[in-house]
Order: C-alpha cells, then sequence, then structure tokens
C-alpha cells in the first residue's frame, strides 16, 4: 500500500475475473458468544476503478480480534464489486439489450441482500448491520440510503460523500460507451453484433480497450443513483434519505483527503500550480467580485510560491470543499506529517499496528474502539446534529469538541466565502483545476 508508504505481505494476486470476483470475506470471532453479534460490512474506493477484498490493507481480522478483546465481538464482511468498464458502462444500447445500468452498486446490494439472509448461520446478527465506505466506498455507502429497503442498520463515511465525485450523466456514459467501442474496433457494428462482441471478449481485452481518462463511475439514472448531487440540491427537500431501517451515520475524514489526486498525479506534476490555481479562480469566479482574491488570501496561494508550497494549499482547499457536507474541520492535533487520505482505514482495522510507534498505535485502537462501540449500537460522542459536536483524534487521544472550537479560521473563512458565491462554485473550481478543464 505505497500511499502510506509502508508494505504489507501481499497474498498471490487471484486474477481478473468478470462475475467471478463477486466474493465476501468473512472475519468471525473465535469462541462461544450469548447471542447473534453485529456485523460490519466493508465497501472498499479506488475511484470505482481498482480495489479488490483480498488487498491486504483491507483484512478485517485484526479488527475482529480486537472487538473480541474489547469485549463487543462483531463479524466482519469485506465485498467485492464489479469495477471500471464491466461494472459502469452504460448506453441505450445496452439498456434496450437489458444491462442495466451501475452494475457495480448492484453488486454492493446484492452482497448486501445475500449477508441479510444468510449471516445468522454465521452468528450474525441481520438486524444489525453496519455498512463502512472509505473514499467512492463512502459514497457508495451513502447511496445505500436512497432505498427505502430495510437493508443496514448503520452507515460509517469516510473518505468520500457526496457530492465531491457526483454522478455522470447518460450523455456522458454513452460518450465513454462509444469510445470504448470505437477502441474495439467496432464503430461499424450494428447494436445487436456490438452486444456479441462485448460478451464474447475477455476481462483482459476489455479492461485493455478501457481508456482509463474516460469515467466508468456510476451514473445518474434515476434508480440506484437518483440525486445529481450538489451542494445546493443536498440542502433542498427533495434530498431525502429513503431507507427505513437506518439509524445513524458516522462520518469521518482525514485533514488532507485530497492528498489522493496528487498522488494519482492528477495535477501534481504540472508546474506553476500557484499561477496555475490563481488564472483558474479568477476566470471562474469573475462575476463573484473579489471572491478570487479573498479564496487565494485565505489559503495563503500567491505567484511566487513554489510548487510544493502551492501543492499543499491547493490540496487544503481541495479537502475542505470536498469533505464540507459531512463534517466541520478540526485542526491538526499535534505536530507531524499531515493525515492524508486512506491513513483512517491504516488506522481502523489495526493491520499497520507494528508499524506505528505508541502514540500512533494509542490513536489507532481509540478509533477503532469508536467505531466498534458504534457498531454495538452505541454512541462515542453525542450526535452532530444534537450539539454540533465532533470527535477529533490525534496524539494518540480521541477528544470530543463542540461547534466552532471544532473549526480553524482558515475553515470558517473558506465557509463564508461559500456562503457568499455558494459552493457548488467552489467545488466546480476544485474539479476543473484537478481535471484540467
Amino acid at each position: 500500500m505505497v500511499a502510506i508508504q509502508k508494505t504489507l505481505p501481499k497474498p498471490d494476486f487471484p486474477g481478473l475475473s468478470g462475475t467471478d470476483c463477486l466474493t465476501l470475506n468473512i472475519s468471525i470471532p473465535s469462541g462461544n458468544h450469548s447471542g447473534p453479534l453485529p456485523v460490519l460490512v466493508f465497501i472498499h474506493g479506488g475511484g470505482f476503478a481498482v480495489g479488490s477484498n483480498w488487498w491486504p490493507q483491507y483484512d478485517m481480522a485484526s479488527i475482529v480480534r480486537l472487538s473480541a478483546q474489547l469485549g463487543q465481538p462483531m463479524i466482519c464482511i469485506n465485498i467485492n464489486y464489479r469495477l471500471g468498464a464491466p461494472g459502469f458502462t452504460a448506453s441505450e444500447e445496452l439498456e434496450q439489450a437489458g444491462y442495466k445500468t451501475n452494475r457495480g452498486l448492484r453488486d454492493q446490494r446484492a452482497s448486501i441482500h445475500w449477508i441479510k439472509k444468510y449471516i445468522s448461520g454465521f452468528g450474525g446478527d441481520p438486524d444489525r448491520i453496519t455498512v463502512a465506505g472509505e473514499s467512492v466506498g463512502g459514497l457508495s455507502a451513502v447511496r445505500l440510503l436512497y432505498t427505502e429497503e430495510a437493508l443496514i442498520s448503520r452507515v460509517i463515511v469516510m473518505g468520500g460523500a457526496p457530492p465531491s465525485v457526483g454522478p455522470i450523466s447518460k450523455s456522458v456514459a454513452e460518450s465513454s460507451y462509444e469510445a470504448l467501442i470505437g477502441a474495439l474496433g467496432c464503430k461499424g457494428l450494428s447494436a445487436t453484433e456490438r452486444i456479441k462482441v462485448l460478451q464474447a471478449i475477455t476481462i483482459e481485452e476489455l479492461q485493455k480497450a478501457q481508456n482509463p481518462t474516460l469515467p466508468f463511475i456510476p451514473v445518474l439514472d434515476g434508480e440506484l443513483v437518483p440525486y445529481n448531487e450538489s451542494f445546493s440540491f443536498m440542502q433542498s427537500k427533495d434530498y431525502v434519505f429513503k431507507s427505513k431501517s437506518s439509524e445513524a451515520v458516522m462520518a469521518i475524514h482525514s485533514p488532507l483527503d485530497a492528498s489522493i489526486f496528487a498522488f494519482m498525479g492528477l495535477f501534481s506534476q504540472r508546474k506553476g500550480i500557484a499561477s496555475g490555481f490563481s488564472v483558474l479562480a479568477r476566470k471562474l469566479l469573475f462575476t463573484h467580485h473579489g471572491g478570487a482574491d479573498r479564496l487565494l488570501r485565505c489559503y495563503g496561494i500567491t505567484p511566487e510560491l513554489d510548487d510544493q508550497d502551492a501543492l499543499l494549499r491547493v490540496l487544503t482547499f481541495g479537502s475542505d470543499i470536498g469533505t464540507k457536507p459531512r463534517r466541520e474541520h478540526s485542526p491538526l492535533a499535534f505536530r507531524g506529517m499531515h493525515s492524508t487520505h486512506i491513513l483512517d482505514i491504516s488506522f481502523l482495522l489495526q493491520n499497520y499496528n507494528d508499524k506505528l510507534d505508541n502514540t500512533q498505535r494509542a490513536a489507532a485502537e481509540e478509533f477503532a474502539k469508536a467505531v466498534i462501540a458504534f457498531v454495538h449500537g452505541e454512541k462515542p460522542w453525542e450526535p452532530f446534529s444534537v450539539s454540533g459536536a465532533v470527535a477529533k483524534l490525534g496524539g494518540g487521544q480521541l477528544k470530543h469538541l463542540k461547534g466552532t472550537e471544532a473549526m480553524t479560521e482558515q475553515y470558517r473563512e473558506m465557509a463564508s466565502i461559500g456562503q457568499a458565491i455558494g459552493f457548488d462554485t467552489l467545488l466546480g473550481l476544485w474539479l476543473a483545476f484537478v481535471f484540467g478543464s
């Protein structure tokens, strides 16, 4: 797991597959238990393009052992779902041929249906299922709340939530499909012939033809993804969690979650990051008098900054605007390296504890204890809706904060700018810079 600069023993690669990948890894605590155990289901991230439940950083055995040691045993399940073109290619001709949209999201729901039906045979409680998702897995977990089905009781969102990565339109999905068909040399074929080619080719051939710059991600289909999630829409009465069984949502973020975009190389290799961001901000915010200058001052972005310093400041802005819907910002509790994307998983699942110092290990265990308590139906801290309470993890401790004490001056100023010119406008600036538009 290079993104956090430490490695774990890597199992043998099981190979690519179409639907054979749709497996569950179930981790069960040893010993006898007085009653059915609550269940934690994990949905991995990876931009809907990469990731798998066999990756060692997602092994659930360590947190299951910890839950048993704490006297709060739980069952943990790691699911797989189809990614990229197999999971998210969409077009009118595919739908007419009977292929539904958002197959990757349907895989996730099929897994939860299976768990709900059969987990009692493993000692689990089908009425106490918590779904946790990291990055786009967090997006997926939130979208489970859009259905009226009584599937899950609790949700944990980590490092990804609407509207940070919204769905694409059917027209954009159609363009990606046509590009894929072109790469397969099928442009001149009829719809029926194209479908036959897609049915016949291997998963390796499909992956090779898939252009990584094209969006094979969830599409706005009015069914599994009924909302075009935006700040303005999510604040309206039309944005509704329809789930009849969900009791609570825990939202977790790392202060530099946007670091994933730099790691992916989307803009971190560009020269003149400060000037490029400044020019784009003034271009896109020109109708909002003083908005660009105010934003640049807020993050200290000036033309003379070197690229490394500018990158950190732009990523801080991206983290702030990208995680605005699910938190109020808390400052770093101690000096050290930044809390980046996926660090939460490395702490939560306890798989890196032997690589952490005593303070870091204590923080990881406190974090896991809070999540385990949540899975058991407890409240690790007061709900945000009641008191504005949040918890801040750092220095080996889990501190509870309320209201404005959980906000930095920089975040307060960003929020003020967003209220003045629109948070969707700020998010649009961030996405335009990341993707070079």
